[in-house]
């Protein structure tokens, strides 16, 4: 006879917190059983790709089940998350989830979308049960569209469980599931915020991952900060192309910066038990330290900058800024003063086969150049 069991494929939830110009949208994380306990995680390849605003979630896995081939109930959680004021629909689909797919042994699975209430019970989030008798029963068409009527921007309302009826056959099954997510903006002094759970991966049979691989790529010529929780040393990193590894990041103490001209970094780890989660953020430019150039160039500096902004700065100081955009791509300088000053930064890869030249830049940084001239 077959058995039903429910569990959670991944789980997303947002911390309601705002800064002062954006929101923290959701949490990610891995596999999660909630009744199964025979069947473990063998391998894991989680890989995360930056394109502009989004992260694009790439999850293989390999599991193993012991027994007889199983049907299962499996769902995907997703908190509300703290919208703003966005526009986009939040009904029936999470509005910064898209392009959700599963794909179960070679074939695809069709989802339905649960709404599951809460309330808070002293600050803490309480979640509606939503599992009853093996199924999957969340609120009313009817309710949804109560609670969102009149709603001009979407505000934290209900959450949502995508689920499937999945068969894992005996012995390895293969999983590939993949989405695309928004980042987060601004949150907390950050921009392109991705957190995600890893230590659900402990609740599987193994309590581990037998072989674990993440890959991240935020993209070119950008610093990025992850903190070292389930990771100790700098070297436990391999850089993927044209980066480096600084080991404070000024000003956060509890955060680690990867500077990355080109390509993205590799962490590996077999029988890998996480005791701390994942933290991805890029930092808003401050002068005259670490910056994603061409992302906050175009989201968080005006360009050209205000009219007092020039005279705010000492003639060396408006040199420096003119070459920043040369500096971050590896330029080196003739001039001894510029060399050192870009030397003495974290961030500052030097590159002798790039060759200087404004045409090459994009269409902010080109502004950028001429208003510092």
């Amino acid at each position: 006879m077959k058995k039903v069991l429910p569990f959670i494929v991944c789980c997303l939830s947002c911390i309601p917190a705002f800064a002062n110009d954006g929101a923290l949208y959701a949490t990610g994380n891995q596999l999660i059983p909630v009744n199964e306990t025979d069947i473990s995680v063998k391998k894991e390849v989680l890989t995360l790709n930056r394109v502009g605003d989004i992260m694009q979630v790439n999850v293989y896995y390999e599991f193993f089940n012991p027994s007889a081939e199983k049907e299962l109930l499996v769902g995907f959680e997703a908190d509300d998350g703290c919208f703003g004021n966005d526009p986009r629909p939040a009904f029936p689909e999470h509005p910064s989830i898209r392009n959700f797919k599963v794909v179960i042994n070679g074939e695809p699975q069709t989802f339905d979308i649960a709404h599951i209430g809460y309330t808070y019970d002293n600050g803490h989030k309480v979640t509606d049960e939503y599992v009853i008798d093996g199924q999957i029963k969340g609120m009313p068409k009817e309710e949804c569209e109560e609670l969102l009527d009149g709603l001009e921007c979407i505000e934290p309302i209900f959450d949502y469980v995508y689920y499937f009826t999945a068969k894992f056959q005996p012995g390895l099954n293969i999983i590939r599931h993949t989405y695309d997510f928004d980042l987060s903006d601004a949150f907390n002094g950050m921009v392109n915020y991705f957190p995600y759970v890893l230590t659900a991966a402990n609740r599987w049979a193994n309590h581990q991952i037998d072989d674990f691989t993440l890959l991240v790529d935020m993209g070119d010529r950008i610093s990025f900060y992850i903190q070292p929780t389930f990771w100790k040393d700098g070297d436990e990193w391999e850089i993927l192309g044209k980066g480096r590894y600084a080991p404070v990041a000024a000003g956060i103490p509890d955060r680690v910066q990867f500077h990355m001209q080109h390509g993205g970094i590799r962490f590996h780890k077999e029988n890998f038990h996480p005791d701390g989660e994942l933290n991805i953020s890029a930092a808003v430019w401050t002068w005259p330290g670490h910056f994603d150039f061409e992302s906050f160039s175009k989201q968080y500096m005006p360009l050209p900058p205000e009219d007092d902004d020039y005279d705010r700065f000492t003639p060396e100081q408006r040199r420096i800024a003119r070459n920043l955009p040369f500096a971050y791509r590896g330029y080196i300088f003739n001039s001894k003063e510029l060399q050192d000053y870009f030397e003495s930064t974290t961030w500052y890869i030097p590159n002798p086969d790039y060759k200087a030249d404004v045409a090459t830049l994009n269409e902010n940084e080109q502004e950028w150049v001429e208003y510092w001239k």
